[in-house]
């Protein structure tokens, strides 16, 4: 036998733009399921390719190293989310390059690159701008925050764990 109800119903109100709010999340979401537009690629992708320029030319600071970095992070995120999941290890040894650079830059003032670090960061830039062309909108956000998250949890390179 059911409990019987003590409670008066009580209807929920209308939201003024009535079921308008549905529709932009349906929106919103198919949005983030498609793949970053030409110009997005272009505006990402030209922001590092610009930064590893300096890079190699002795012309970077460590704006310049950041960027480079933060988009190897996000490939290795996006590889984890299994694009791309082949290319880890090809993300690690770029990070491992980069690092070596911040190393050296303490020494010497300038972010410059080793040969293999320069060959490791140019390849792993390669395939980070093939993952860019089939991520979605939502991975690419979703590697990001991931990215954030480690950041904030300490999970990053250090100075003390190379010593």
């Amino acid at each position: 036998m059911k409990k019987r109800r003590d409670k008066k119903y009580v209807p929920k109100p209308a939201l003024p733009g009535g079921g308008l709010h549905a529709l932009v999340r349906l929106q919103i979401r198919h949005e983030d399921n498609s793949p970053l537009t030409k110009e997005q690629l272009g505006d990402l992708g030209l922001a590092y390719h610009l930064s590893l320029d300096g890079l190699l030319y002795g012309e970077a600071d460590e704006e310049n190293w950041s960027c480079v970095v933060c988009s190897i992070n996000i490939a290795t995120a996006l590889a984890e989310m299994g694009i791309g999941e082949n290319c880890e290890d090809d993300f690690v040894r770029a990070l491992d390059g980069l690092f070596r650079a911040k190393i050296r830059s303490k020494r010497t003032g300038s972010f410059r690159l080793d040969g293999d670090a320069i060959q490791d960061v140019k390849a792993a830039l390669a395939l980070h701008d093939q993952q860019m062309q089939v991520a979605t909108k939502y991975a690419v956000m979703e590697a990001l925050r991931t990215v954030q998250l480690r950041v904030k949890e300490g999970n990053v390179y250090t100075m003390e764990a190379v010593a």
